[in-house]
């Protein structure tokens, strides 16, 4: 806002006056002073002792507070909470894409109107970029609609650059370009974007092609396979980084994925809790695996009745995939069992008010029997304590689907680490699992039980990485229990 900086100072010193700056205080100072909040937040950073702020603050390529760190204005320590989300969160990061279909319409909305010479001028830039986007789709593709390479062409960052340069001259002269041409402005921010990636590419990145029949259907995507070298960057910037979560076994692939040192101490805490307060049953009679999931649903069906007939109070019920969610509850659409309780089911496209709806149900009664996605929103970040929880059912282990991202993951890790399966499917899978079995005791004085359906909870490989504090039992298809 205009004159910003002749009212930032009467802005800080209110400001440093607070205990505790959140978004309804920096709102209110804005008000006050007439200064943005969001602006606000930002010079205040040197002024404080404590930053509460999500992970894209310190570990995105454009992080405010990693450039502040790295500007050595103090020793900065970082607390890492929920840290096993952040590989994920750092590859969504540290990827960037653009599409044929943007360009063309960045480009049709500079065909005319005020910004007449600046259009032909950004227009001549585009049309670079669009013949190297062309040159990629006419060389040779693996597969008729994608293909994954590990080297970029230096053509493309090249033209990218020569039309953001344009660009910014031409805003430099007219700073209103952007607003009138909002295909412009994505095209730009994206083409940005992916000059940051461009930057930090590496063997751990591959240039991703794909095209439909349509016309205009080219995406190009850097895709960052592994982030642990970029992240191992932003770590130097801190004085120190201290990572927690509730699951982060195997320690070994957790420091590899986080990008910490080899050297760096770690250590798994003993839980505060009494080995039963949550019994975990192991269905090993029951093969999950995608082909014998048919064979196998009445079977599956016949135990959940058991279960749900036998264990009163609220039960989240959890399936790897939607589709095996919904076949399983039609396989129960007639069970007696459930017509004592409360269902629901999770939608394919999930809102915050369906979220909303399940947290309010389970707060409410004391008979609710849902089926949820694992690894989804139910699967972690939620807490329920008390009787608002009795048990949960795992169905399957949690392995991430088999598709081109994941069979790459597996090539790269297979290559790196010599473990390519562990790190891109059963890692991942169990720690999913293991979000889910925390859902249940929350408080000291909770208990609770689970079962376990795979006929893998069985194998040694799958049993070691079951959180070593709970009592487990195989259970017999009875719905009887026996050691």
């Amino acid at each position: 806002a205009r004159g910003y900086y002749d009212r930032l100072p009467a802005a800080l010193a209110a400001a440093v006056q607070e205990p505790a700056l959140r978004r309804q205080e920096l709102q209110a100072l804005g008000r006050r002073f007439e200064v943005c909040p969001y602006q606000l937040s930002l010079d205040l950073l040197p002024w404080v002792d404590v930053i509460v702020a999500d992970q894209h603050y310190v570990f995105s390529l454009s992080a405010v507070l990693n450039a502040l760190m790295q500007s050595r204005a103090g020793r900065w320590s970082v607390l890492l909470d929920e840290a096993h989300n952040l590989p994920d969160r750092a590859r969504g990061m540290y990827r960037a894409q653009l599409t044929k279909a943007g360009l063309m319409a960045a480009r049709a909305q500079l065909a005319g109107g005020a910004a007449k010479n600046p259009g032909k001028v950004l227009r001549r830039h585009l049309d670079r970029v669009n013949r190297v986007l062309l040159a990629l789709q006419k060389s040779p593709w693996v597969e008729a609609e994608f293909d994954a390479r590990a080297e970029l062409p230096d053509a493309l960052p090249r033209a990218l650059r020569e039309f953001t340069g344009a660009t910014a001259q031409q805003l430099a002269e007219q700073p209103v370009l952007l607003q009138r041409h909002p295909a412009l402005m994505d095209f730009f921010f994206d083409a940005l974007q992916f000059l940051r990636v461009t930057e930090q590419w590496g063997d751990d990145y591959r240039l991703e092609l794909r095209r439909g029949r349509a016309r205009q259907s080219l995406c190009v995507t850097l895709n960052c396979l592994d982030p642990a070298r970029l992240l191992a960057r932003r770590h130097r910037s801190a004085h120190s980084l201290t990572a927690f979560s509730a699951t982060l076994s195997p320690l070994p692939w957790t420091r590899s994925r986080l990008g910490l040192e080899h050297g760096a101490v770690s250590t798994r805490a003993a839980s505060p809790f009494a080995r039963d307060q949550l019994q975990v049953s192991l269905a090993t009679d029951i093969d999950t695996r995608f082909t014998r999931r048919g064979a196998t649903l009445p079977a599956l069906a016949r135990r959940l009745r058991q279960w749900l007939a036998r264990e009163p109070g609220n039960c989240l019920l959890y399936f790897p995939s939607y589709r095996y969610l919904q076949d399983c509850r039609e396989a129960l659409a007639d069970a007696p069992e459930l017509g004592a309780r409360t269902l629901w089911v999770q939608c394919q496209r999930q809102s915050d008010s369906n979220r909303e709806q399940l947290l309010e149900l389970l707060a409410r009664r004391r008979d609710v029997a849902a089926f949820c996605i694992l690894g989804g929103v139910f699967g972690e970040g939620i807490d329920l304590p008390g009787e608002q929880l009795s048990s949960v059912v795992v169905v399957g282990v949690g392995l991430p689907q088999v598709n081109r991202d994941t069979r790459q993951l597996q090539d790269w890790y297979q290559q790196r680490y010599g473990a390519g399966f562990e790190y891109a499917f059963v890692y991942p899978g169990m720690q999913k699992v293991d979000q889910a079995l925390g859902r249940v005791v929350r408080r000291m004085e909770d208990r609770g039980r689970a079962l376990l359906v795979d006929s893998r909870y069985g194998q040694r490989q799958y049993r070691a990485l079951l959180p070593p504090w709970w009592q487990y039992a195989y259970c017999a298809d009875s719905g009887g229990e026996g050691e």
